[in-house]
């Protein structure tokens, strides 16, 4: 192969090219990543709030009722199921379950939880100190008034 005369100063400046691209390219995959992070951290507080919900809601106390147990039984949930989607509730955890009537007929149960956030890549502002997720239900369990 023939070689023209500008051959290696055009390798030179397709390397320079390369190493001021690169950055940026990198800063972009890196943010996207970061952003799936949230995301599916998001989508596990949300789903593991879900079952904790459905869990609490189907507990039956008995005459009288308190809610104690309901709300037990939820927050366990909570725990098991961050647990096994691999967010273990570690310092900063809050989980939540407030049995509560809506209306004069329907008592519901509002399991919440918040997780600490700190950035993977530290390349986005302003991202979310914590992650929230929150489920409401109506329960199996009704309190007579």
């Amino acid at each position: 192969m023939i070689r023209g005369p500008h051959s290696a100063r055009r390798r030179g400046v397709a390397a320079i090219e390369f190493a001021l691209t690169v950055p940026f390219l990198l800063a972009v995959v890196l943010g996207v990543v970061e952003f799936s992070l949230l995301m599916h951290r998001t989508h596990v507080m949300q789903r593991a709030s879900l079952d904790a919900c459905r869990t609490g809601a189907s507990v039956l106390e008995g005459v009288t009722p308190t809610g104690d147990q309901i709300e037990a039984a939820a927050i366990s949930e909570a725990r098991f199921a961050l647990g096994a989607a691999g967010l273990p509730c570690g310092v900063g955890c809050v989980i939540g379950a407030d049995w509560h009537r809506v209306n004069r007929k329907w008592m519901m149960l509002t399991v919440t939880i918040d997780v600490p956030y700190a950035g993977v890549t530290g390349l986005v502002p302003n991202l979310p100190a914590t992650s929230h997720g929150e489920f409401s239900m109506i329960t199996q369990q009704q309190k007579p008034e």
